[in-house]
């Protein structure tokens, strides 16, 4: 799309993010990480990776890395597109890679495209990755065909109701998206579902990979360890903000004590998303998702 297509904050985005760069690695034969770089990843120290396994994509990456992405897949035959979610740093440029190569775009419940915030971007969404343009996805099979053998398909909401990670059985590979960010419990979107991600977490854990390869450039050896490590940790979080619910705290002091340091960060955090990411949403995001009915607080 031409610059006069983007929102002023979608160009204000490709000002600062500056000509993004794309590092290629090869993992395993015929497996390939293109890692997306741009001033505000590196200000962020936050990259971006997708994944070519065989003749199949894994994520397409954020917008603003469009051209070059597109110039680093000429001459890739390509049977699909596979969505670990469809945040915009993951889906940000299906659309134009899939009208360039003729192949399909694969997404978890597809119905739910526009949702958790991707209908409206909020400004630093914008800025920091721009929007992805509309494209019309697939039902995520179980199974999906990379030319050279099969990945399994498992669903693992909890960061984003689409989220899907990609098994490799033959050698152990987890592509593993956004379910593994951080080590244990932190801030969220106002969408995510700390009970869910506990869940997926170990979901992932029992498929026994070997080696986990992130949506953000981890690339992390026996990974088994530490995906259930992060599920405890959130588990024991979300317990603790249960229990000082139940003895009247108030969600801040909650966040408070759950968060270390969270009274400095997590004010400017908040207001950079206007509330869409901080730690106070791990805490409401408990209390709204609990299983039973809870006491109101005193707090």
């Amino acid at each position: 799309m031409s610059p006069r297509g983007l929102t002023t904050l979608e160009r204000l985005g490709r000002r600062l993010a500056g000509r993004p760069a794309i590092t290629r690695r090869v993992l395993a034969p015929g497996v390939s990480e293109l890692r997306l770089h741009s001033r505000t990843t590196r200000w962020m120290g936050f990259p971006v990776s997708v994944y070519l396994v065989h003749e199949l994509l894994l994520d397409t990456g954020f917008a603003h890395a469009g051209p070059a992405l597109l110039e680093a897949l000429e001459g890739v035959e390509l049977r699909g597109i596979a969505l670990t979610h469809h945040h915009e740093d993951h889906s940000g440029n299906a659309a134009a890679i899939a009208a360039r190569h003729g192949c399909p775009v694969y997404l978890a419940q597809p119905e739910r495209q526009d949702s958790e915030g991707l209908h409206r971007l909020l400004p630093y969404r914008q800025v920091f990755y721009g929007a992805p343009r509309g494209y019309e996805p697939l039902p995520m099979p179980s199974e999906l065909d990379t030319g050279a053998g099969t990945l399994r398909c498992v669903a693992t909401p909890g960061h984003s109701g689409t989220h899907t990670v990609f098994h490799e059985p033959r050698d152990g590979l987890l592509f593993s998206g956004d379910l593994y960010v951080s080590r244990g419990a932190s801030a969220i979107m106002r969408h995510e579902d700390p009970h869910a991600l506990a869940r997926s977490l170990r979901t992932a854990a029992g498929l026994g990979p070997h080696r986990m390869l992130t949506g953000h450039g981890g690339d992390l050896e026996a990974p088994v360890a530490l995906l259930e490590t992060k599920a405890q940790r959130i588990e024991a979080a979300i317990e603790r903000v249960l229990t000082l619910h139940e003895q009247g705290s108030s969600p801040r002091a909650i966040r408070d004590a759950v968060f270390p340091g969270a009274r400095k960060t997590d004010p400017g955090m908040a207001l950079l998303t206007q509330g869409e990411f901080s730690q106070a949403n791990f805490v409401r995001a408990v209390l709204d998702r609990a299983p039973l009915p809870l006491p109101v607080s005193h707090g």
